[in-house]
């Protein structure tokens, strides 16, 4: 099967910064371009509804515009694209499965002013059976680091997968980090016996190198930046790719509450981040 990069579109300008971010992904990789813009058809009772053939040639001139931003970006890219009858959510849910990435603006053109992610790229990324990229912020054009949440779990496996892989094709340097944050004890005051911030440190930067060795073995070419940050991991994570090109985060990938389904770094780090976040499923 030929991988693909999908990626939504809906007119607005920042579904042209994910499509530009994408194509140029999609031409590291050598992967096709698929452009999916999804509309729901109004009932036939809507007062002041479009008919239906205004509705398709407007969402056929959104892919059109789409695809020409994206050969303006990457000119030799083989790009496809389609416009489907059905919810954005559940049109990109159906074609991640046949898709390696999914890339989604931060918002779309219904969002209400003042809101930050808007509710399409918020469930694709909680739900999407694949890594999903929310562009965010800045598209950065030069090849900086690939910034990664290292949460010292077997699950963290995917998430560094995808963090090297991003970083070889381009920056060649993973800033690996690892936030740890003193317990909070119910009486204020108190502090847990033998808790020694420096102890605490020096553990989590152990753990950190053995979880990236086999990581640095298999990618002998990226340069790895280890950084142990007493802080929250949202905080941590947004202030280290303030200049990345990219942030990796892993989700929970349930299909719960769309919140519980992200996670709760998942979540903070899409409210927060400058910088283009990939939400990793893992399991």
């Amino acid at each position: 099967m030929e991988r693909t990069v999908l990626v939504g579109v809906d007119g607005s300008a920042e579904a042209l910064d994910a499509v530009v971010w994408a194509a140029r992904e999609a031409e590291r990789r050598h992967y096709r371009l698929s452009l999916v813009s999804a509309y729901v058809m109004p009932v036939a009772e809507a007062a002041f509804g479009w008919p239906p053939e205004a509705i398709r040639e407007e969402a056929q001139g959104v892919v059109r515009t789409a695809r020409e931003r994206a050969l303006e970006t990457a000119s030799g890219l083989e790009v496809v694209d389609s416009v489907i009858v059905d919810s954005p959510v559940s049109a990109l849910l159906r074609q991640a499965r046949d898709a390696a990435m999914v890339v989604v603006g931060l918002r779309g053109r219904g969002g209400f002013p003042g809101l930050r992610i808007g509710s399409v790229a918020y469930r694709v990324a909680a739900h999407a059976p694949v890594p999903t990229v929310v562009v965010t912020g800045t598209v950065p054009e030069e090849d900086t680091e690939v910034v990664v949440g290292v949460s010292g779990t077997r699950r963290s496996d995917h998430v560094l997968a995808e963090a090297f892989e991003a970083a070889t094709l381009g920056g060649k340097r993973v800033r690996a980090v690892r936030a740890w944050s003193e317990p909070i004890l119910p009486s204020a005051g108190m502090r847990p016996l033998l808790y020694e911030p420096e102890a605490v440190e020096a553990a989590q930067a152990r753990e950190l190198e053995e979880e990236l060795r086999p990581w640095e073995e298999r990618y002998p070419d990226v340069a790895v930046v280890r950084d142990v940050v007493e802080a929250p991991a949202v905080v941590a994570l947004t202030e280290a790719g303030r200049t990345a090109r990219l942030v990796v985060v892993g989700a929970h990938s349930s299909r719960g509450i769309t919140r519980l389904a992200l996670g709760r770094v998942a979540h903070g780090l899409l409210h927060n981040a400058t910088r283009p976040v990939m939400v990793v499923p893992v399991r």
